[in-house]
Parts: structure tokens; sequence; C-alpha cells
């Protein structure tokens, strides 16, 4: 078990894509934590605090498992395993959608939440970039084709969570393979 403060980021970032942040007060998340109120005001002065931590957790989580599923070769293998990924990512952790775009749009003004969210995307975006460029698709290619993988790995979260679509990131995939085989690496 971690220490009182990993132990309510953990409980907060289960609470919050569970059941929402609307749904979720404080106590619940000191509840899951089995720490007492003050332990939780101790570490986070805010909600936002709280929130802000649980969105770094899930960060942080998601890119390891980007990370962790190794680099497929050259072509678009490389850059289709991302697609599996997501797949296994929303499989284990429930299906309940984006956690970022969640929390942007249940706190539009508030900024920490909302550099969280944008700092994941531009993260997650550099990731697919990286694996083009590892794919063998020059640096222009990388950029212009990141951005329409980055638009079907979203899109396909948006339809799974928000139509119930099972197939949406295989659908995803499928259509990614056939942009990336119409778009072969110039290397460079």
């Amino acid at each position: 078990m971690g220490t009182k403060r990993e132990d309510i980021i953990d409980a907060a970032n289960r609470a919050f894509y569970r059941d929402g942040f609307a749904e979720v007060g404080i106590d619940r998340v000191v509840g899951e934590a089995n720490v007492a109120l003050g332990t939780l005001y101790r570490h986070f002065k805010t909600r936002s605090e709280v929130i802000t931590a649980a969105l770094q957790r899930r960060h942080g989580d998601f890119l390891h498992a980007l990370e962790g599923a190794g680099e497929a070769g050259k072509g678009a293998d490389c850059v289709l395993e991302l697609f599996d990924v997501l797949e296994a990512w929303s499989t284990q952790q429930g299906g309940n959608g984006c956690f970022f775009l969640r929390a942007a749009a249940d706190y539009p003004a508030d900024d920490s939440i909302q550099n969280a969210a944008r700092s994941h995307k531009r993260e997650y975006l550099a990731v697919i970039e990286q694996r083009l460029l590892q794919g063998g698709w020059s640096k222009g290619q990388a950029e212009q084709l990141g951005s329409t993988i980055f638009v079907l790995l979203e899109g396909a979260v948006a339809a799974a969570f928000t139509l119930g679509d099972g197939a949406a990131v295989t659908t995803a995939r499928n259509a990614a393979a056939r942009i990336l085989g119409s778009a072969k690496p110039e290397s460079g």
C-alpha cells in the first residue's frame, strides 16, 4: 500500500472515473481511501487539487501503458499498436469515456484542470507522432498524420462511450490502417 496521499489519489481516480465528478463528493473519496477528512486536507487544499492529482495519475498510467506496449517495428504496425493498447486500456478501466474530457467539460473555469487535460492531449499527440517517426514516416508526415490518428483514437473513445459502440476502436484502427497504407513512409 502507498502513502496516504497516494491512497487518496488512487481513490479519487477510481471514484471520479467510475461515477463522475458531480456524483462524487470529497466524503466519498475519503471513504474509498480509508483516511480521515483531515488527512485529505493535509495533502490537498481544494477539491480542484484532488481532481488535478487524479488526472495526473491517470495521465502517467496511460502513458506508461502506451510505452509498455513495445514497438512493433516499422511501418503501420508501429502506429496501429496504439489502437490495441487503447482497446485494452478502455476494457481494463471500464469504458467510461475520456477522463480528461469529462473533467475539462465539468470544470471549464478551473485552470489547473484545464491545463492537466490539455497537457495530457498534447503529450498523447506527441506519442502518436513519435510512433509515426519510429514507423518510418518523415517529421512532416508525422505531424500531419499524427493529427489524423489522434482524431481517430479520440473519436473511438467518444463513440464507444456515448454510443455504446463496442467496435469503435476496431473501426478506427481499420480506418487508420487504410490511411497509413496510402501514406507511404518517406523516412527522413
